[in-house]
């Protein structure tokens, strides 16, 4: 890994292929030898991974899922991916906020995001990024150091937060991502039914709307359905319309979200 750290790597993509459970061959592509492998090759043949390395500058990008059967109380799947979306939209363009009614708003947001979907029957699963090539971060460790930010400063807004339905005793001690989380389940519910006006980031996010993101994983212990994993020292992230050794659901671009038909060349 480290002599991949330290090759060149501008105008090519470090890719991992996956050809059994306990292993991976890497090699060198550039964009168009990619395209080819693409275009001549099946999917459900198709387990191929982008390294990401610490020399590697990177777009937003963010995992979503829960489990559904641990989160029956979820009527409305949608509501989750789109209020991660918006915030964001909302952190990644703070010089460009334009007064729209919500369904304009959500268009225009989605104009920015890849989405791709890895969904089954027993989670709801999105990859979300951020395509606008001019809005970099360093390294993908980088990238989930103001992505942990964020949900940090989220998460201490909604426990700061004083309404008729929802109050908790000042706190002063400093808390972590998992401590907030501790402090907020008994109240999931009552945010989501009751938070419904409360604002998080004004105009564009309510406490309700964010408490959407907090799931039960499959020990039914409250987590995030943002994985916050995913931001590490030589990470691999699945490429688009590929699927994971042994398994036949794809990553394709999803089309409840985003109406764009996009080919490889594009992606």
């Amino acid at each position: 890994m480290d002599h991949l750290s330290n090759q060149n790597l501008k105008n090519i993509t470090c890719i991992s292929i996956e050809t059994d459970n306990n292993h991976r061959q890497f090699s060198y592509f550039t964009i168009d030898e990619l395209i080819i492998l693409y275009q001549h090759s099946n999917v459900i043949e198709r387990s191929l991974y982008e390294l990401m390395t610490p020399v590697n500058q990177v777009k937003a990008y963010i995992d979503f899922e829960y489990y559904i059967d641990n989160n029956l109380d979820i009527k409305n799947s949608h509501i989750g991916p789109i209020c991660l979306l918006k915030i964001f939209y909302f952190l990644l363009n703070f010089l460009d906020h334009n007064d729209q009614h919500n369904n304009d708003q959500i268009a225009h947001i989605l104009q920015q995001f890849l989405i791709l979907e890895a969904s089954t029957s027993e989670k709801i699963s999105y990859h979300f990024i951020h395509a606008n090539p001019s809005i970099l971060f360093e390294n993908n460790i980088t990238l989930g150091l103001f992505i942990k930010a964020v949900i940090h400063y989220s998460l201490l807004l909604i426990t700061q937060h004083k309404c008729s339905s929802f109050q908790i005793d000042s706190i002063s001690q400093k808390y972590t991502i998992s401590d907030l989380l501790i402090l907020l389940k008994p109240y999931v519910n009552t945010l989501r039914t009751c938070c419904i006006q409360c604002q998080l980031y004004i105009g564009y996010i309510t406490i309700a709307e964010f408490s959407h993101l907090l799931v039960l994983d499959k020990q039914n212990q409250l987590t995030l359905a943002v994985d916050l994993n995913v931001y590490c020292k030589n990470q691999q992230f699945r490429l688009f319309d590929s699927v994971k050794l042994g398994k036949t659901n794809p990553l394709p671009q999803d089309e409840h979200y985003d109406h764009r038909k996009l080919s490889y060349t594009t992606v």
